[in-house]
């Protein structure tokens, strides 16, 4: 294995990370992590707001090998404007402890706050999750995520079951639980993401509280069938599809929040789901929105 390694870093917008981060990927980079491009401190972003920096550093490490102005090509042909890569040559170094050394608290409405590894929370008030980054990690970052986090801060939660389906990391269904929820389930089509949410639920002490299962294991480990507070982070197409079979884990008074939709989607989804509970627009974020409502005892029209 090589010693040493040519690394690439750009600076863009925080809209633009997830389309560097895949043109490094594409172009061949063997890891990428972000970190703040100035000195600019997000732990106290306004309640509601994407935990992000305005601009951000994106650091990519790649063979030594690899033709610097290859790179500055394929990044500008990816992004769409014109890209100067600073360029470097680093000796190799433990590169997963190095990215989780990026990883910094965020908060989440007034109170909520994700803590990466064994960070501490930094206020001692708060209500802090710890998460191991790793596999099917969720942080928060992405703005359908730190909505759903946002919108349980500002709910009443204590005693309440809580449904999050789609849970990846388990991060909703944890925080949930944190906040005062008495039981939470979590669905995922993804074993891996059930195996990390087990794991995040235990790190947190909340193993005897949160169960996971894959959607076809939902009606059997939960007998009661209904939950207090539903919510669903998952893209538009798959909501819509879903919204006839989650409506029977809805009772009466249910709070719902889906998200993971483009403000362009939010009348379709809106529509799927309107027989059953009236969603309105909660929140928005850099293009994506938060749907909430609460089920009526009768069915909407």
């Amino acid at each position: 294995m090589s010693d040493r390694w040519l690394q690439v870093q750009i600076q863009v917008p925080r809209d633009a990370v997830a389309a560097a981060e895949a043109s490094l990927a594409r172009l061949g980079a063997l890891v990428s992590w972000t970190e703040a491009a100035s000195s600019d401190e997000i732990l106290e972003p306004d309640p509601g707001q994407a935990p992000l920096w305005k601009v951000v550093r994106v650091t990519g490490l790649f063979p030594l090998a690899t033709p610097v102005e290859l790179l500055r090509l394929g990044l500008s042909a990816d992004l769409g404007t014109s890209v100067t890569p600073a360029s470097d040559i680093v000796l190799d170094r433990d590169w997963d402890a190095e990215w989780r050394r990026q990883l910094k608290p965020l908060r989440f409405g007034r109170r909520l706050w994700i803590c990466p590894g064994s960070q501490p929370c930094p206020d001692p008030a708060g209500v802090a999750v710890l998460l191991e980054p790793g596999l099917a990690f969720g942080t928060g970052t992405h703005p359908s995520t730190a909505m759903c986090l946002a919108w349980l801060d500002g709910e009443e939660l204590a005693g309440r079951t809580v449904l999050d389906y789609g849970c990846g990391s388990g991060v909703l269904a944890i925080a949930a639980l944190s906040l005062g929820a008495s039981r939470a389930v979590g669905v995922d089509i993804d074993p891996q993401a059930l195996t990390a949410s087990r794991d995040n639920g235990q790190r947190n002490g909340r193993d005897d509280q949160l169960v996971v299962c894959l959607p076809g294991e939902l009606p059997v480990i939960w007998s009661t069938q209904t939950f207090d507070v539903l919510m669903a982070n998952i893209l538009s197409g798959p909501l819509i599809r879903l919204a006839p079979g989650l409506r029977a884990c809805a009772g009466p008074g249910t709070r719902v929040a889906l998200s993971g939709i483009l403000a362009a989607q939010a009348a379709e989804v809106v529509a799927a789901f309107r027989p059953w509970v009236r969603l309105r627009i909660a929140a928005r974020q850099e293009g994506w929105v938060l749907l909430d409502g609460t089920t009526t005892h009768q069915e909407v029209r």
